[in-house]
């Protein structure tokens, strides 16, 4: 087989241009629409590359600076490097046990998630498991589900004196058990082993049973060549999300925010937190730990790398069998259980407290009749009050966040697979690193940026300058800044699906860039470009480590005012705004996915209506020629 070359937009110009050279060009070549045209083409490269620098490189380069360059951002900046950043962290033995509470608690959460995920990935995939078709649906739920609202949910389920144990009576013993460092590794492997089944059920598609039939012809029992074969030619993909498990476990802020601080469990995002939003601030303390955590990633990044390089794991080639799923025989309904139980565990538990807790006067009380309310929805949904003003403010910023990446990420994506131009490489390589940076660490990243002193002169902040920092346009920008890599990255992997001989021909004929990606690039990934605007929406919608650190004063977020009711121990109300804010991303969710079956039986009716009237048409015709012949 020939394999597949992608030849660069940018050559193919190239080639035109030292076609064109040998002629002379007319005064009429630069006519308004050649301007136009080229200026296009200008905004197309320009635009999304400026917004990727500004958003999410710059950002981060100030965190970095701000750990070697302590006083860069002060009243009188100067260059003098220095280690205060790293001295500050060194002066409270609190930040090392929160640093120690973090990579010892991801690392086990990655383990535990890496074994559930690629357990439950195989049964749905391989087996005859009987709920296998719905499991990617629940575990896209799981996946959606935001941490913080889950760690509160499983905090409130076992405290003293709550409705679980008004009826169960919990031990002391139990609760101790709990509410400690195994019950933050719980709630952090419910949230992460979506990523490793994600990962593995991938994997799978291209993993025949050729394989398996070669054991078993040696003799080698099903359960033995999944364990000896295919599972470590699946070690690539569980390897590459048990480390995104890690990283997402590790940076976490939702769960650090609510069990963690019920458990009295330090970890460190939290301790990021409290350096930035306490009085008074210590940004050198919050660059330091910044500065840990992003070595702590970068060290698994380079385990996995080196990990990966010692053997190959290449199963696709032209003679892959299709996979045969494996019967389970009596095993069917035991494991069937054992799915229900953790899905139950995982999503029923949770989102049936939140969901109880809202219809409820007070978390006391329990579920005596005169304790049912709602109450706390209609407080939410009232005219004027601060918890409608959140969901509409989340709403918007969440629909302008998805609309900009989706549109921003699709282009960068194109300049770094299809063009030659100089720095491509280098964008791709940040798109690639920065996925892996904690969305707290970039939000203090905009603190730094957007705070600094030298702005004044160039006309941002200041008395007299444009007012950016402290405003909502601030979170906008760090809400696109968190979201533009992992847009980026998805769109690069589908336009692998695209022809490269259409966009030759396009280029041939004349089009720009502009033209090839509205017209030929951007119908053909409509798809990709709604997972990408439904993916960023819903983390927006529940986003809350960049919202805690970067909300405007008295305009919180969403998940901002949801935390702070759970703070002030308003439990119905808190669990109120969280069912609306979930019921909101289901109804967005469903309609996006309804469009496309609108907009198929719209064409189809319109044309059985055409074909109708098409036909009566005929018909009249025919009539009249008969009634002519007959006269």
């Amino acid at each position: 087989m020939v394999p597949r070359q992608h030849r660069s937009i940018t050559s193919v110009a190239e080639q035109e241009q030292g076609m064109a050279a040998t002629t002379a060009i007319p005064a009429s070549a630069f006519s308004l629409s050649t301007i136009v045209r080229r200026s296009s083409q200008v905004l197309v490269v320009v635009v999304p590359v400026l917004l990727l620098l500004l958003f999410v490189i710059y950002p981060l380069a100030a965190m970095l600076l701000q750990s070697v360059f302590p006083n860069i951002y002060a009243t009188s900046p100067n260059l003098i490097p220095g280690l205060t950043a790293l001295k500050e962290v060194t002066k409270n033995p609190q930040n090392y046990l929160a640093l120690t509470n973090s990579l010892w608690q991801a690392a086990i959460t990655a383990t535990l998630s890496a074994i559930l995920g690629t357990f439950l990935a195989i049964l749905a995939k391989r087996t005859d498991l009987p709920i296998r078709r719905s499991m990617d649906v629940l575990v896209w739920i799981v996946f959606f589900t935001p941490s913080f609202l889950v760690g509160e949910a499983w905090s409130l389920f076992f405290i003293r004196g709550g409705i679980p144990d008004q009826y169960f009576h919990f031990s002391d013993a139990f609760l101790n058990f709990f509410f400690s460092p195994v019950g933050v590794i719980f709630i952090l492997s419910l949230k992460t082993f979506p990523y490793v089944y994600i990962s593995v059920t991938a994997a799978l598609r291209w993993l025949g049973s050729e394989f398996e039939d070669a054991a078993r012809i040696v003799g080698a029992r099903t359960w033995r060549a999944w364990l000896s074969i295919n599972a470590p030619l699946l070690l690539p993909a569980i390897l590459a999300a048990a480390l995104i498990a890690f990283a997402e476990a590790l940076s976490d802020f939702g769960t650090a925010a609510t069990i963690a601080q019920n458990s009295n469990v330090l970890l460190i995002t939290y301790q990021i937190y409290t350096a930035i939003n306490t009085s008074p601030v210590d940004f050198a303390l919050a660059a330091g730990l910044s500065l840990l955590l992003v070595v702590a990633i970068s060290i698994a990044l380079l385990t996995q790398a080196a990990i990966l390089r010692t053997r190959s794991f290449q199963v696709i080639s032209g003679r892959n069998r299709p996979a045969r799923p494996v019967p389970l025989g009596v095993w069917k309904w035991p494991v069937t259980v054992l799915c229900v139980l953790i899905f139950f565990v995982a999503l029923v538990i949770p989102l049936g407290m939140c969901l109880l807790l809202s219809f409820l006067h007070a978390f006391g009380l329990g579920l005596v009749p005169n304790n049912w309310t709602l109450d706390n929805y209609t407080q939410a949904l009232a005219q004027g009050s601060d918890a409608l003003d959140a969901l509409i403010r989340t709403f918007w910023l969440a629909f302008g966040t998805a609309t900009i990446t989706a549109l921003v990420g699709l282009p960068i994506a194109f300049i770094i697979r299809r063009t030659t131009l100089p720095g491509r490489q280098l964008l791709s390589l940040f798109t690639l690193v920065t996925i892996a940076v904690p969305g707290i660490i970039l939000a203090c990243g905009y603190i730094f940026a957007w705070n600094a002193p030298y702005l004044q002169y160039v006309g941002i902040g200041g008395p007299q300058g444009i007012q950016f920092y402290g405003t909502v346009w601030l979170l906008l920008a760090a809400y696109i800044g968190g979201s533009l890599p992992y847009a980026t990255r998805l769109g690069i992997g589908a336009l692998e699906q695209v022809g490269q001989n259409m966009l030759d021909n396009a280029r041939l004929q004349g089009a720009s860039l502009f033209q090839i990606l509205l017209r030929i690039v951007g119908p053909l990934l409509q798809a990709n470009l709604v997972s990408v605007w439904l993916l960023v929406f819903t983390g927006t919608m529940f986003e809350l480590a960049a919202s805690e650190l970067l909300y405007p004063p008295g305009q919180p977020t969403l998940p901002v005012q949801i935390v702070g009711l759970f703070s002030t121990f308003r439990m119905g109300p808190g669990m109120a705004l969280s069912m609306l804010n979930v019921g909101l991303v289901i109804a967005v969710l469903l309609v996006f996915r309804s469009i496309p079956w609108l907009v198929v039986r719209a064409i189809r009716l319109f044309s059985k209506r055409k074909m109708a009237y098409v036909s009566t048409d005929k018909a009249t015709q025919q009539e009249l020629r008969v009634t002519a012949g007959r006269l």
